[in-house]
Parts: structure tokens; C-alpha cells; sequence
């Protein structure tokens, strides 16, 4: 199944080769710096923490790379089914990178009722959201856009104990990286601007990296 033929997508402005060029870039950068950064952080807590905050760092940096891989493919392919094709998995690897973060996150709480109560809340909705991508492409796409932001803020209902496992920076670093997705948004929309797809891509690996900076402080 494609996108629907009124899809905006298939009439929108094609980037030129300066604009898929700084967004090659973006991404190019945001893998070579979770190349370096998730090993070391993997080092770290196979020396310092145990079997499961390893295991957890693991589903994160898969989601990580998931997301950003799945980007730069359907980013850098020419129109054709194969894009709409990589689409698809470049939507749905959204959610696997959502879900991947809080389960690095929740990793660190005291708490197991809570830890397995938000952990089973975000993973059920993440994969029902991979499913919706990948079986109704470009249906529900504005719905989609709110939905990673709702999953991405479902966390501040565990912020007591959030706040009791993590440090202090690594909670204001957490909002920092939610807020700059949220600003991101703003150039997402904003389909007619030059490089505006360099741009939002340039907002979510800020907040990405604002968000292994809170995880690498929490397991540090």
C-alpha cells in the first residue's frame, strides 16, 4: 500500500541539491556521533552497572541508530515507491527511538511498579503507532505528529519518581531535549522554507544529544 495520491508529499517542492546536502549532513554527523558516544557509554556500564541498565542502553542505541539510519535513507532517496517504501520504517523507527530513550530512562528508577507500569505504557503504544505507519501510510499523518510529542511528554506522569532516581541535571537536561523537539516542530510545519528539512532534522539531533547527556549523567 502507498501514500494516497493526494498526499502532500507527492506535490511538494523537490529540496535541491544544496538542501539535501545539509541534510546528508545533519545526519551524517548525528550517526558518526552516536558512533562515538553509545560505545563509550556501552563501555562504561558494562564496567560500572549492571546486566540491565546495559541491556537497556542497548534497545536505546538501536533505536537511536534505527531512526537515524531508516532518516538518512528515505531522506536521500529519489522519488519512487522505494522511498515511499523507506518512509514507512523512517515514521515508524520514530516511536522504536521514543520508546528506546525512556527505556534507558526508566532503567534508572528505584521503583519496579513504576518502572514496569511506564515501560509497558510507552512500549504498547509505541509499537501500536509503528503498526499504523507501516499498514495506513501518509493516513494519519498530522495525528502522528502529535502522538510522538504525547509519548515523548507521557513521562512527567512518573516525575516523582523520576525525580528521585535521576540527578538534577539529568531531569533539566531531559526537558531541555523535549523542549527542543517541540521548537523543531515549528520548521517541520513550515514545508515552503529553504533547508527546512536540514533544519528540523538539526533540532532533533540537539535534543537527542541533550537526551544521551541526561542518560550518560543518570548511568555516570
Amino acid at each position: 500500500m502507498g501514500l494516497p495520491e493526494n498526499h502532500p508529499v507527492l506535490t511538494s517542492r523537490p529540496p535541491s541539491t544544496g538542501e539535501q546536502l545539509a541534510d546528508g549532513i545533519v545526519h551524517g554527523l548525528a550517526i558518526l556521533a552516536g558512533l562515538i558516544a553509545f560505545p563509550l557509554l556501552l563501555g562504561h556500564a558494562l564496567r560500572e552497572a549492571g546486566v540491565g541498565t546495559v541491556a537497556a542502553l542497548a534497545v536505546y542505541a538501536a533505536g537511536f541508530f534505527l531512526m537515524w539510519g531508516f532518516s538518512l535513507a528515505y531522506n536521500m532517496t529519489p522519488p519512487s515507491a522505494l522511498k515511499w517504501l523507506l518512509r514507512r520504517f523512517d515514521h515508524s523507527a520514530i516511536y522504536l527511538m521514543i520508546a528506546g530513550t525512556y527505556t534507558a530512562v526508566i532503567a534508572q528508577l528505584d521503583q519496579m511498579g513504576w518502572a514496569i507500569g511506564l515501560g509497558s505504557s510507552v512500549w504498547v503504544l509505541a509499537l501500536v503507532g509503528v503498526v499504523i505507519k507501516l499498514v495506513l501510510p501518509g493516513r494519519f499523518d498530522r495525528a502522528a505528529v502529535v502522538a510522538y510529542v504525547g509519548l515523548g511528554w507521557i513521562g512527567v506522569i512518573a516525575i516523582g519518581p523520576l525525580g528521585a532516581a535521576l540527578p538534577g541535571a539529568s531531569l533539566w537536561l531531559l526537558l531541555a531535549g523535549g523542549m527542543t523537539y517541540v521548537a523543531g516542530i515549528f520548521f517541520y510545519a513550515w514545508s515552503s522554507l529553504r533547508f527546512q528539512a536540514a533544519l528540523w532534522h538539526l533540532f532533533v539531533a540537539v535534543a537527542a544529544g541533550l537526551h544521551f547527556a541526561a542518560i550518560a549523567v543518570a548511568v555516570a
